[in-house]
């Protein structure tokens, strides 16, 4: 199985080894699934603004969902740290670690994950091993122990009301 390489959090994949060729750009992917089946598609992954919305639509995909762009809004259950460190400006980027729960996963470049960039593709060992941990770190709004999944457009997650960030998503181009 494929997988969005933009995308936040744990991969839509069945497989846990890095062998090229299973990530790809979103819509790279609605052309490839739209070629082996006539099924509609929900495209998710990376999607943070209108433009990209209208792209996925433009590509084949009947319906979007996002992720990342709500994690900041009132109504998300995110812990209140997690929220705050996605605006944080000592987290710069995102990558793919298996840190957190031995599958990959993408999230922003914390202690914890540069002091386990050699975690092993052993889920659910890696996850029951390092959830009491990240348990007590969520505990202590330590940010630099938690997971702190995100896509890589992170930084374009406002701090808005749900209803506000679906109103910016499906506003016509000015």
């Amino acid at each position: 199985m494929s997988r969005v390489s933009k995308a936040g959090a744990h991969r839509g994949t069945f497989a846990n080894d890095d062998a090229p060729g299973r990530d790809y750009g979103l819509l790279s992917l609605i052309g490839e699934v739209a070629a082996v089946t006539g099924l509609p598609q929900v495209a998710a992954g990376g999607i943070m603004g209108p433009r990209q919305l209208r792209a996925v639509l433009a590509a084949g995909a009947v319906a979007a969902q996002c992720g990342t762009a709500f994690l900041r809004c009132p109504e998300s259950g995110a812990h209140p740290s997690y929220k705050a460190a996605l605006a944080d400006p000592r987290y710069t980027a995102t990558t793919l670690t298996r840190a957190f729960s031995g599958r990959p996963a993408r999230g922003l470049v914390n202690r914890f994950i540069r002091d386990h960039a050699d975690a092993p593709a052993a889920y659910p060992e890696i996850n029951n091993a390092t959830r009491p941990l990240r348990a007590a770190a969520a505990g202590r709004g330590d940010t630099e122990r938690m997971s702190l999944f995100a896509g890589q457009g992170y930084r374009s997650a406002a701090e808005q009301p749900a209803g506000e960030i679906i109103e910016r998503l499906c506003a016509e181009p000015s």
